[in-house]
């Protein structure tokens, strides 16, 4: 064996030999090693094995730094070779400047039969930039490469630029892949992008969402988009619409839309909710309004289509309450058929209701119903009225107790008319009167007429 150190303008370098000869007649196997080391600059080593293998098996690489002002730069470069298993040569070189990294790495290799002459060739390159200029927004850039010779399939280029301000977000990536990875006109390319947009203001809130994305070789094209707008200059209101896109056609949209314009203590509302897909379509529209403290109306629009079929149908609500006296309508409808309009007044005095209301719909011709209810401490009533085109029936009940002379009377009464024949009529009225009353004699009268 041998070891040699030396030192020469400031570098400074090792070689070192080791020699085993198993037999006298046979030649030495060799294994020798050399490292040259400039400081701060580079650094060599080699390897290599001579008199075991065929031909001499090697290990050799090399690393350099430079570095200056705007440019830092590292190079790797690296070579091996086994006779008849492997042959690799590989170049690495990593550099920054200013705010751009960048790296680069090309493999050449050879198994078997080619390990002497690599001819398979492998490559990738990537780099980063990023950085905020003075007033401008931040930036970051990414890009990626890979390509192999013997393998085109799963070559492939990734290019990436992100971009952050105060008021937006967005970023854009590109895939290229595929045999003809890095030509303009590639068919196997993807794009993908989405931005955030905030346009709010002290009394706006608005916000912008978006995604895309497209395949070229499948000929996708798919687009997401969210806007969101609140605003409190006028009045209150505020709009949510979300949409999908699909290879120029829109499957899929969702609206959301209200508005608060009351004044002076009277409620004015208003809303919208419209959604649209390819299975169902879907139309809301409500309103409330209060024309004065004391009343209410709600009309509602509903519309819906493939699915399930309904065009323009209407409910509107009426309510007023004015303490003794409270009232009600209710009114469902489309422009060529009332389903159902129906109304009510309901009126509370001291010991009296009375109550009043219409109902006609699709299934039935109008119809009234009345309710007039008293409650006395010496005299009660209820008469219940309803009353149809043909029909009518009525239903009158009463009770009164009179203390002089004490008696209480009852009657009830029910008339069933139809219009087509003679009415029906059942009475009963009875009495209860006390005749005399005295210490050693009680007597009372009961009388009951039924007819």
């Amino acid at each position: 064996g041998m070891a040699d150190l030396q030192m020469l303008s400031g570098e400074q370098r090792c070689m070192t030999q080791l020699e085993v000869k198993l037999i006298k007649q046979s030649s030495p196997i060799i294994l020798s090693g050399n490292i040259t080391k400039q400081f701060g600059k580079k650094i060599a080593f080699s390897v290599s094995l001579n008199n075991l293998l065929k031909d001499t098996a090697f290990l050799s690489a090399l690393l350099e730094k430079k570095v200056d002002d705007k440019l830092r730069q590292y190079s790797l470069e690296g070579e091996t070779h086994l006779p008849g298993v492997l042959g690799v040569h590989a170049i690495s070189l990593l550099q920054q400047r200013e705010g751009l990294w960048s790296h680069g790495l090309r493999i050449k290799y050879g198994l078997l039969g080619e390990a002497s002459a690599p001819r398979r060739e492998c490559g990738t390159r990537q780099k980063v930039r990023a950085g905020t200029g003075a007033r401008g927004p931040y930036r970051l850039e990414l890009g990626h490469e890979f390509h192999c010779v013997q393998a085109p399939t799963y070559s492939h280029q990734v290019h990436l630029e992100h971009e952050v301000s105060a008021s937006w977000i967005s970023s854009q990536m590109e895939v290229n892949y595929g045999k003809h990875w890095d030509e303009i006109n590639n068919k196997k390319k993807l794009l993908i992008s989405q931005a955030f947009k905030n346009s709010s203001s002290s009394s706006v809130i608005s916000y912008f969402m978006e995604f895309t994305m497209q395949v070229l070789e499948k000929q996708v094209n798919y687009r997401t988009q969210l806007q969101h707008l609140h605003t409190s200059q006028v009045y209150l209101q505020s709009s949510t619409n979300f949409e999908v896109q699909y290879n120029n056609h829109v499957p899929f949209v969702v609206g959301l839309q209200w508005k608060d314009a009351s004044r002076n203590g009277l409620k004015t509302w208003e809303g919208g909710f419209n959604i649209d897909t390819p299975w169902l379509y879907l139309y809301t529209a409500h309103k409330l309004h209060q024309p004065q403290h004391s009343a209410y109306v709600l009309t509602s629009e509903l519309t819906a289509g493939k699915a399930l079929s309904i065009k323009d149908l209407v409910l509107e609500l009426f309510y007023r309450d004015q303490g003794n006296e409270k009232e009600g309508k209710v009114h469902i409808y489309t422009p060529a058929t009332t389903y159902l309009q129906a109304s009510t007044v309901n009126r509370l005095g001291k010991n009296v209701l009375h109550s009043y209301s219409e109902m006609i719909s699709l299934w039935n011709q109008l119809v009234k119903n009345e309710i007039h209810l008293e409650n006395n401490k010496r005299a009660k009533l209820l008469c219940f009225k309803t009353k149809s085109t043909k029909q009518e029936f009525n239903f009158t009940a009463s009770y009164q107790n009179l203390p002089t002379p004490k008696k209480t009377d009852f009657s009830v009464k029910i008339v069933w008319r139809d219009y087509r024949s003679l009415p029906v009529i059942l009475q009963c009225e009875g009495q209860i009167k006390e005749l005399r009353k005295e210490k050693m004699l009680y007597q009372k009268r009961a009388t009951l007429h039924f007819r």
